[in-house]
């Protein structure tokens, strides 16, 4: 029998990723999987969406395969700027498992 851990609201944490860290990593991957939903509803092929991102097709290949290392935030918003979304901000108390 396996025993349960609850999860702490972060992949990357609960993976052992210094809660900072983790939190960047959770917020990449989230516009990363909003970047891949809009490229799937306009079905757009990755050299179209990147022209349109503003971005080469490697660099846009990459995210999309979720090597976001070297990809910073700023560009990953402004590649959402680009393709018509904004992007909004929601910042919270974190949980007490998080907290330093």
């Amino acid at each position: 029998m396996s025993d349960w851990i609850n999860s702490s609201g972060n992949i990357f944490e609960d993976l052992g990723f210094d809660p900072a860290e983790a939190e960047v990593l959770k917020v990449k991957t989230q516009l990363k999987i909003e970047l891949e939903k809009e490229v799937k509803r306009r079905k757009l092929s990755q050299t179209a969406a990147a022209k349109l991102a503003g971005v080469d097709r490697p660099m846009f290949n990459k995210i999309m395969t979720g090597k976001l290392t070297g990809i910073s935030i700023d560009k990953m918003v402004q590649m959402h700027s680009r393709l018509g979304k904004s992007v909004n901000v929601k910042v919270r108390k974190q949980s007490k498992r998080s907290a330093a």
